[in-house]
């Protein structure tokens, strides 16, 4: 019998199965590692999770909650809702740390490592870091483009000073194979790109954490009472707790006593006018810039490693991810926060967009960027992906109605059959409906909803596409047999999201070199397929198309016959004992065995139509589409 002293790493065999989630099988395939030993028998495990971010369209953070904790956690640090790394990371600052990681991390495929087991015996024998080692030399982790992610932090509760021992031990253990702080955050990175910039870092010279150790930055992270707060930092308490005038001459009141006061720090390490950004007390931030607090502006010696404006920020984007994720709604910016960020930007010399506070909420309330969204919502590149999703199914129900499907009183009551990529998200409940006339009516709304985002700089509504609507006999018989508006809504900000950068990128494809595209300006909004549906209807909480073989509620969708599946190192095979790589994985019918349920002769007429057409938005655009009217 085999004993811990014997132990010999090359007795061990090392076994990978890869099985789908639960949830999302499509977005995280579980890693799971089994070492055994002869004699021995079971001896160290390890749980990663591959995360396809690609596939979670604009409900990044959503998904990762539905996993774990642990990975909500780690988007929340990291990410934004799309799945991207946040600016910080790669902008110069006290938070991107070594400065090693940043936006190669969006072109790139996570692992995150979970769990990793070793026989308490066996510790110290170099089991783990053949498990890691295994693990990046496995068919799971592909080189030059994977990184493993972790977060060295004890799982179990335990005294304090057993915990930081713990986690000491953790982090070195992680750090000496080569994994290298993300940031300043708690996580750690292995690129498998070999010259990342990582790998140049010495163990040595990795960041400390901010805001992780019990003692950070030289702050002691207790939490104290709000009377010890009261009674240890006055200005700060008021700071937080009043506004107005009665803050306004707080303020005053001490500045008159000790000018001093105003830049004095708390146990954290935080100025007054870094409290009043956190909190968002405009009335305090005014007084302070008038006073003069320019080098606090600049401050990151706290807790949190933030300038006071990065608190700001931060605390903005927190409750609008909050509202999003949580709430499924988010009502804009508060007031007071465009009030302080108004002013700070006024105050650093940064562009405002306007003149006037009032105008600045106006343009800023819905997270515009370049000062000309439509409503402050729709931007001119959102703007474009829409006008250009309505003009290409225009011209695909041309060909539908060309192709004779429709037959004298008889409704087509099978959507698929018309093959116009729209008709899909008209709910079953209308599908006895779908006459000829109902159909031209349907494709009248794609027609008015183009013709109106091309010639004007509105946003868009249903109340104003219904009105222009009005005239057309069509579109009158669609609305009286129950068609709305919404249902084209649905069907063009589905399919511009599918063809944006979240989803395939097809769009951008086609016209990223072009000069109508390049054109036109930058947004934070050109992407936020989420609020452009809340503002036009698209409630989250209500189910939406296209309604076959894609189940859709709120941003995020799954087939609906999405089955669990796995594969391991032994035999290649998945539970069922199919072979995974023989097919498409996802379950998707080639073009050989769609049935396009039609006579022959149609089925023809239908082949030769599809096999010449070319969507309108792949040729030239017929106007400016309002390049004019960029300012």
């Amino acid at each position: 019998m085999a004993s811990a002293e014997s132990f010999q790493l090359d007795d061990c065999s090392f076994s990978f199965s890869m099985q789908g989630n639960y949830d999302h099988p499509r977005i995280f395939r579980n890693i799971n590692l089994k070492v055994t030993h002869p004699e021995l028998g079971h001896v160290g495990s390890l749980y990663a999770v591959k995360i396809l971010r690609h596939l979670c369209e604009n409900a990044f953070l959503e998904v990762m909650d539905d996993h774990s904790d642990e990975l909500q956690q780690f988007s929340l640090a990291l990410f934004d809702k799309f799945g991207r790394v946040k600016p910080w990371l790669y902008q110069p600052g006290n938070r991107r740390g070594t400065g090693a990681w940043g936006k190669e991390l969006d072109n790139s495929t996570i692992v995150y490592v979970l769990n990793a087991f070793v026989n308490d015996k066996l510790r110290g024998k170099g089991l783990g870091s053949k498990m890691i080692e295994s693990l990046l030399a496995s068919k799971y982790v592909e080189t030059g483009t994977d990184t493993l992610m972790c977060w060295p932090e004890p799982a179990t509760k335990m005294e304090q000073n057993e915990y930081e021992e713990l986690k000491r031990k953790q982090v070195n253990f992680f750090r000496k194979n080569g994994f290298r702080r993300v940031g300043r955050t708690g996580f750690f990175g292995y690129s498998t790109d070999p010259v990342h910039p990582s790998h140049a870092i010495p163990l040595e010279e990795d960041v400390t954490e901010i805001g992780g150790d019990n003692e950070t930055n030289g702050f002691k992270i207790k939490g104290l009472s709000k009377e010890e707060i009261a009674n240890q930092y006055p200005l700060h308490f008021a700071i937080t707790n009043t506004k107005g005038q009665d803050v306004a001459d707080t303020i005053k009141s001490y500045h008159e006593t000790n000018p001093a006061s105003i830049h004095e720090t708390d146990a954290y390490g935080y100025t007054p006018i870094h409290i009043a950004l956190c909190v968002a007390n405009p009335d305090a931030v005014r007084v302070l810039l008038e006073l003069g607090v320019k080098e606090d502006m600049k401050n990151t010696n706290n807790v949190e490693g933030t300038t006071p404006f990065e608190s700001l920020t931060a605390t903005m984007e927190s409750s609008r991810t909050f509202s999003e994720t949580v709430l499924g709604e988010w009502k804009g910016y508060e007031n007071k926060e465009l009030e302080c960020e108004f002013l700070m930007k006024r105050a650093m010399g940064e562009s405002t967009m306007s003149d006037t506070l009032e105008e600045y909420i106006a343009k800023r309330k819905f997270g515009c960027t370049c000062g000309i969204c439509a409503g402050g919502w729709l931007s001119k590149r959102m703007r474009f992906r829409l006008y250009c999703g309505a003009e290409e199914a225009r011209e695909m129900m041309d060909d539908a109605l060309a192709m004779g499907l429709f037959k004298n009183h008889v409704p087509c009551s099978d959507p698929d059959m018309l093959v116009d990529c729209v008709s899909d998200y008209l709910p079953p409940h209308l599908y006895s409906s779908i006459y000829e006339t109902f159909y031209i009516g349907w494709q009248s709304i794609f027609t008015v909803i183009a013709d109106f985002l091309d010639r004007t700089g509105q946003p868009l509504s249903t109340d104003t596409i219904v009105a222009r609507s009005a005239s057309e006999t069509s579109a009158k018989f669609f609305f009286e047999k129950g068609g709305q508006v919404v249902y084209a809504f649905d069907a063009l900000t589905d399919g511009a999201l599918q063809q944006s950068p979240l989803g395939d990128g097809f769009f951008e494809q086609v016209w990223q070199d072009q000069d109508v595209w390049i054109k036109l300006p930058r947004c934070e909004n050109d992407l936020e397929f989420n609020l452009v549906r809340q503002m036009l209807g698209l409630t989250r909480n209500v189910r939406w198309g296209p309604y076959h073989g894609m189940m859709c509620i709120g941003s995020y969708r799954e087939k609906d016959d999405e089955s669990d599946s796995e594969e391991s190192d032994e035999d290649g095979k998945s539970m069922n004992g199919e072979n995974i790589d023989e097919d498409d994985s996802e379950g998707r019918k080639t073009d050989e065995s769609v049935d396009l349920s039609l006579p022959p002769i149609e089925r023809e007429e239908f082949k030769r139509l599809m096999d010449g057409w070319v969507p309108s938005f792949v040729r030239p655009v017929p106007t400016n589409f309002g390049l004019d009217r960029l300012d």
